[in-house]
């Protein structure tokens, strides 16, 4: 990986690591409570090495080494991270690469600038997941402590808990795809694993219909769950780049 290094403007302190080789650049895009250590990043960052294309990858506010705590921020907030960013550092016509959350974020940015956008990789994106997905599945009781401006907190394994604030949901509303009256018309690849149990692999199927992103392809990949960390996933994504 490139040095760590820091973005500061205002009280918004965003890490990140840039490998600057040539005019081609690829941006991969962390999801949700992840950060740019993982193994896509990694494997993403070798890949550009050995291709000779720049390579930047970043942690979100609230994540990893950014500054912040996470029940503070949401997809607006993370949205501008990356508009922020990508201007300080005049990264130009990038190919974004968003894994879930990271995809969603990914896709608002197109939309948003569609000029400045080469192409669009989706690994097991979650756009709109916030009403989509997460909403649906909370207690009643849940929805309202997130009314009531309280906490909720989720037990995913022994060793790691969820914590969903009002502002992961609240922050999110004015940023929703499917609300958005807007199109990218650039090549739009979005990968799903067959044995995804957190976003369905048809999830997305419903921007067949939509003319958000009228060059979309669809690609589901068997075997592969939400992570798209195994080699078989890995190799087949960077093929589209």
């Amino acid at each position: 990986m490139s040095k760590l290094n820091y973005f500061l403007k205002g009280n918004t302190k965003i890490a990140y690591r840039y490998y600057k080789r040539s005019k081609k650049s690829l941006v991969f895009i962390h999801g949700l409570l992840s950060d740019m250590n993982g193994k896509k990043s990694t494997y993403f960052n070798n890949y550009c090495r050995r291709k000779k294309i720049s390579f930047l990858c970043f942690d979100f506010q609230g994540h990893g080494k950014s500054n912040g705590d996470f029940v503070n921020f949401g997809i607006g907030d993370w949205f501008k991270n990356l508009k922020d960013l990508l201007n300080y550092l005049k990264i130009e016509n990038p190919i974004l690469i968003g894994s879930s959350m990271g995809g969603w974020v990914a896709m608002l940015y197109a939309l948003y600038y569609p000029t400045k956008v080469k192409k669009l990789i989706g690994i097991a994106p979650a756009p709109d997941f916030t009403v989509d997905l997460l909403w649906k599945e909370l207690s009643t009781k849940d929805k309202k402590k997130i009314k009531s401006n309280q906490l909720v907190k989720k037990k995913v394994t022994d060793d790691f808990i969820y914590k969903y604030s009002p502002n992961l949901f609240l922050n999110s509303e004015g940023y929703l795809i499917k609300n958005l009256n807007k199109t990218y018309k650039g090549e739009v690849i979005l990968f799903h694993g067959s044995e995804d149990l957190t976003v369905p692999h048809n999830y997305n199927d419903h921007f067949y219909k939509s003319k958000k992103f009228p060059k979309l392809i669809n690609v589901t990949i068997k075997n592969s769950d939400h992570s798209m960390s195994d080699s078989l996933s890995l190799r087949s994504i960077s093929i589209y780049i």
